[in-house]
């Protein structure tokens, strides 16, 4: 074991100076003695007694190198066995119970690594281990509800979809979604206790903020566990739709019926002749002719134009549709014909090539099927996909500047409603719109990734807009600190600790339309679904492995005990020795 000395360097030169002079001053005093034995022996003496007193001043530290200390931290599930496992192969382990909030470790703990066992810590106590070794040995997987994805936001007409994984159901376990008041809106049964995926849905036909729940029941209809799914609802703006059609269709019929049931502002032109059109509107009070030029085009959130009706666009209203796709954000989405596929798209760089399929599954079941072109999506960078099933691309989009241009393999999607699948029809609609339709000009906007959120415990956001110095206020009207991104200066973050239970809600103090509300709930919600989350948090944050033989150097004060014996037994010499020498 090598070892290194350390002492007080603010200290060091007036003790030795104080040193020197209280040596000089005992030599002076002894002087007169200089030629007997006794002069020297009680010179050294002093000597000895005066350094000693110098290094209890001092506080003498030695930096030893040593074997690593070992400590184990134990969360909630932890494995009684796996401890008394590490027990069994390090008798001086330290143990530690973690609690959420507090501090880890003490001031005078010196921890060399550390292993954590159960579920583990909280993603915001990460910082207490920055600069210690951990390994996380995990914990077994929860029985419930251990993943969950849903929309938070939502508006009258969306479907709220929550889908997720159950682990180790037990055979004829139920999961019950139900709207509030406690009405069961959707349900499914597990038959197995494997991992298993799910899917409930409900309409959303009312705005405001609510709190549906998601009630596990045992086979006997025992309640299991309750959680909270917060969802809030708002009105739709309708938007402004252009249909082109070079001659009536069915697959206009039933959209045009479809988008002016969902409230939609629907304006269609259809050509009867060569030059002569058919005019309709939906939900429109003004009304007029419908020509290709900016100022008409500027008007709509999304044009929806058949393939043929495209390529007869003379060249100056190509030109025009193009600018106002780039520089408006209109969205275009192409009612595909098989010549379509094989022609080269004049506003997007949309590439296929053929399947030779023509029908394709809707649903995992196979049981709804649509008719569709012998034809797929070539895959690039810029292609977004709008509704896909088993990898295969049914609708996409590119993005050309502010706007968006998509189109579809799908041919004849009305047959969907022949067959009595109008929910799938509506969904499938619902989302091309929602994805090619203009983009809202948001000047500032905030959100947040968390959907689950705790008393008392962080809430993290995001704020972004081009205030220089935003404020962004709760409830009570109290500021909550930003902190501005170092790369991009329209980015701010920043953390809450709501105190209250339920809705709550920050908002841009000078933009009254920018809000964020979430809900806050009480700790015992969502077990199973919150300690797999935080696993693998853990997994992935401490996975360095520990040497066994690892060593590590650390200060140890030396224990002034020795140098308080060697001054007193100086001290206690100097006292006695010229009694016993005149005796």
């Amino acid at each position: 074991m090598s070892s290194n000395y350390f002492i007080n360097d603010t200290l060091f030169w007036p003790i030795l100076i104080g040193v020197v002079l209280l040596w000089g001053l005992f030599v002076f005093k002894e002087w007169p003695a200089r030629y007997s034995k006794r002069f020297w022996l009680k010179t050294f003496i002093s000597l000895l007694a005066i350094i000693a007193l110098a290094l209890i001043f001092l506080k003498l530290i030695i930096l030893t190198e040593g074997m690593i200390a070992k400590a184990v931290l134990l969360t909630e599930g932890y494995d009684q066995e796996v401890l008394d496992s590490l027990r069994r192969q390090d008798k001086k382990l330290t143990i530690i119970n973690y609690i959420k909030g507090e501090s880890i470790f003490s001031e005078e703990t010196e921890i060399g690594s550390l292993v954590i066992l159960g579920q583990g810590i909280q993603k915001y106590d990460f910082w207490q281990l920055e600069n210690v070794p951990a390994h996380y040995l995990g914990m077994n997987t929860t029985q419930g509800i251990t993943s969950l994805f849903y929309k938070q936001n939502n508006s009258i007409g969306d479907k709220l979809v929550i889908k997720g994984n159950y682990q180790k159901a037990k055979p004829g376990t139920r999961l019950i979604l139900e709207a509030p008041g406690g009405i069961a809106v959707d349900s499914v049964i597990f038959n197995s206790g494997k991992d298993q995926t799910f899917e409930l849905s409900t309409d959303l036909k009312v705005a405001g903020k609510y709190l549906y729940k998601l009630t596990e029941k045992d086979s006997m209809g025992e309640k299991l566990r309750t959680n909270p799914i917060p969802v809030k609802i708002t009105k739709r703006l309708p938007l402004k739709i252009l249909m082109i059609d070079a001659f009536p269709t069915f697959e206009t019929k039933y959209l045009k019926n479809y988008l002016a049931q969902a409230g939609q502002e629907v304006s269609i032109r259809t050509q009867i002749t060569t030059g002569r059109y058919k005019y309709e509107y939906f939900n429109i009070e003004q009304k007029g002719p419908i020509t290709f030029t900016e100022d008409i085009l500027k008007k709509f959130d999304l044009l929806i134009i058949d393939a043929s009706s495209l390529k007869d666009l003379s060249k100056k209203e190509k030109l025009i549709l193009k600018r106002s796709i780039r520089y408006e954000g209109l969205g275009v989405f192409i009612q595909p014909s098989m010549d379509f596929f094989n022609t080269k798209n004049e506003l997007a760089d949309l590439k296929f090539k053929g399947d030779n399929k023509t029908k394709i599954s809707l649903d995992s079941n196979s049981k709804i099927q649509v008719n569709k072109y012998p034809y797929q999506f070539i895959p690039q960078n810029r292609l977004q996909t709008i509704v896909s099933y088993d990898k295969s691309r049914l609708a996409a989009y590119q993005k050309i500047g502010l706007g968006r241009v998509g189109t579809g393999v799908l041919e004849n999607s009305y047959q969907l409603v022949l067959d009595g699948n109008g929910d799938q029809y509506q969904d499938l609609w619902s989302k091309i719109i929602k994805k090619i339709s203009k983009r809202a000009k948001i000047s500032s906007e905030l959100t947040s990734d968390q959907f689950i959120v705790f008393k008392d415990e962080p809430y993290n956001f995001r704020l972004r807009t081009k205030e220089a110095m935003p404020i962004v206020v709760d409830l009570k009207e109290s500021k909550v600190p930003l902190k501005q991104d170092i790369s991009i200066s329209n980015l701010w973050k920043g953390t809450v600790y709501p105190r209250e239970k339920g809705w709550q809600t920050l908002r841009l103090k000078n933009d009254t339309s920018s809000t964020l509300d979430y809900y806050v709930n009480e700790i015992e919600v969502w077990k199973s679904l919150i300690s797999e989350e935080t696993k693998l948090e853990n997994k992935r944050n401490f996975s360095e492995s520990i040497n066994e033989g690892k060593t590590r150097k650390r200060k140890e004060p030396i224990d002034p005990i020795w140098f308080y014996g060697i001054f007193l037994i100086g001290m206690g010499y100097l006292w006695l020795e010229p009694k016993l020498h005149e005796a």
